[in-house]
């Protein structure tokens, strides 16, 4: 019996040892299934992270292009500007001409021959400036007409020379065939009011073959195996892949273009006038549904626009402006001998 007892000692040692060893245990055990559950989710976070590079390359490539699509537009704006500070410039320069005009007036003597010499001058080089700009031929045939006839109220035999050239250059002045720029104008301003309602040719539906469609049967069969093998001459084959995104920039570049188009008519510069009207229609028979009225419509008046002519040779006031200055030259020598 005595015998027995080490054993029992030791099977009740070694349940003992078991017994604290079992946290161990389960330790290395979870720990196992941690590293077993990593290993397997490895590939999947591989996958998950070739995706997720993948999109972003795809959205930087999305925004590069439309980076590089916004560059042309910003280009045309500073242009738009550049010719709108010069035109106001030389708005400011006519305006500031009549101001110093007024202050004769105001300031001056009307029936001094000296001071209405000086009027006429200055209201000469005025109305040379205005048919230069290719603006006001009608207002500066009436200031010119208005000068001829207050030269004629003033009884002064040295003036006739005068008022012989300013009769030649009156008459000059009423055969100029000055163009209508402010209807042509006018005409596209509505042009680009209308490109929002012109139909995209990427964009063209249905509604002809729901408009023409036959109830049933065999016209309802035919329309559409017409719609399935519709054949259309594209010459541009990038026209039919616009994105929705990239439509509202070809919108507002046709817009530039007809706003290009209006300033080199207000600017009289008929080879841009000519070139961005080209390009307008060019956009237009290209990107957009010709087919459709509206577009057909907008081409037509285009075509009709460029062929207008807008640069007539002004005519010059220089007979009028060396009469006036030889008037007073001679009235200033005649006082300096006195």
């Amino acid at each position: 019996m005595r015998a027995a007892l080490p054993e029992a000692g030791g099977k009740e040692t070694s349940s003992t040892q078991l017994r604290r060893n079992a946290p161990l245990w389960l330790s290395v055990a979870a720990l196992a299934v941690a590293l077993l559950g990593f290993l397997l989710s490895v590939p999947r976070i591989g996958s998950l992270q070739s995706e997720a590079t993948r999109r972003l390359q795809t959205i930087d490539d999305r925004l590069a292009e439309l980076q590089s699509a916004d560059q042309p537009m910003r280009a045309e704006l500073r242009d738009l500007r550049d010719r709108l500070a010069v035109l106001e410039r030389r708005g400011f320069d006519i305006a500031s001409l009549q101001a110093q005009v007024e202050n004769l007036y105001r300031n001056l003597a009307e029936d001094s021959t000296d001071v209405l010499l000086a009027e006429v001058e200055s209201s000469l080089v005025l109305a040379g400036q205005q048919l230069a700009l290719g603006v006001g031929a009608q207002s500066a045939l009436a200031a010119m007409q208005e000068l001829d006839a207050r030269l004629a109220r003033q009884d002064d035999p040295g003036l006739q020379p005068l008022r012989a050239s300013l009769l030649h250059d009156i008459e000059r002045v009423k055969a100029y065939p000055a163009a209508d720029v402010g209807s042509l104008a006018l005409r596209l301003d509505a042009l680009m009011r209308s490109i929002d309602g012109f139909p995209l040719l990427s964009s063209v539906t249905s509604r002809r073959r729901d408009a023409n469609a036959q109830p049933g049967g065999l016209g309802a069969l035919r329309d559409e195996l017409e719609q399935l093998f519709r054949v259309r001459r594209v010459d541009a084959p990038d026209a039919m892949l616009l994105a929705p995104e990239q439509s509202y920039f070809l919108r507002e570049n046709l817009r530039l273009l007809l706003l290009n188009a209006r300033l080199s008519l207000l600017s009289r510069n008929e080879k841009l006038f000519r070139d961005d009207v080209g390009r307008a229609i060019d956009w237009l028979r290209t990107y957009y549904d010709d087919d459709d009225r509206a577009v057909a419509g907008a081409v037509a008046q285009l075509r009709q626009l460029s062929g207008t002519r807008i640069v007539l040779e002004p005519p010059t006031l220089a007979e009028s402006l060396s009469a006036v200055r030889a008037a007073r030259a001679a009235r200033a020598t005649r006082d300096a001998t006195r």
